[in-house]
């Protein structure tokens, strides 16, 4: 399901909300924070105007697939204030089930070649119940040559402070088709990993992903 993100907590998107959960049988809401660019970027995430959305989708066990933004600024400060009010969020729902898409930003946080999270990101991202995309080709594939060794410094250090058990790979298919083709965008984690363990690569492949949104694995 979708909402007017800046708006999500007006009557008319809760109900939408309930429409889509009671009649539609949904069970997850995307919620792309770039999208509060269209009212201008009214409020910040933690504010009252917010508050009956995150409450209604934390009552309600809407999994979440959150998209983050630098905006309105554009800059890391932007960054960092945007996913400091949604840590506030989740320290108020820490219950709710999140789905972070795409990769930390590269140009924020990894310009010396790897990842150097400040505490206060770590924090957010260590939230018990939430998935981190696994996401570089769609972002570097167009700087980086396949398959992509930059990427491996980066990912172990995502998996070296936050844990396989929380990293989930994403294609962005068919968008990544414009850099490689959607093999590639796996086999650059399945075939040159080696830093992984063969239950690493289970977990960020399939089984996190899995376990995340209640998908049994078939029978065998």
């Amino acid at each position: 399901m979708h909402v007017d993100e800046a708006m999500a907590g007006k009557p008319g998107q809760l109900a939408e909300i309930d429409h889509a959960v009671d009649e539609l049988g949904l069970r997850g809401l995307y919620f792309g924070v770039d999208a509060m660019s269209r009212h201008g970027f009214p409020w910040a995430l933690d504010t009252d105007d917010m508050a009956p959305f995150w409450d209604k989708i934390a009552r309600r066990d809407i999994l979440l697939r959150f998209k983050m933004s630098s905006g309105p600024g554009y800059d890391v400060a932007a960054y960092m204030a945007n996913l400091t009010a949604f840590g506030r969020v989740l320290a108020r729902h820490p219950s709710l089930r999140v789905h972070m898409a795409m990769s930390p930003p590269v140009a924020f946080f990894a310009r010396n070649g790897r990842y150097e999270f400040p505490d206060e990101a770590l924090a957010v991202w260590r939230h018990e119940p939430m998935m981190l995309e696994v996401m570089f080709p769609i972002t570097y594939g167009g700087v980086w040559d396949y398959p992509y060794p930059e990427a491996q410094a980066l990912i172990a250090d995502m998996r070296d402070k936050l844990g396989a058990e929380r990293l989930m790979w994403g294609s962005d298919m068919p968008n990544v088709e414009r850099f490689c083709t959607y093999k590639q965008s796996l086999d650059y984690v399945r075939r040159y990993w080696p830093f992984l363990t063969a239950c690493e690569k289970d977990l960020i492949l399939g089984d996190t992903c899995a376990t995340s949104y209640g998908i049994d694995k078939p029978v065998t």
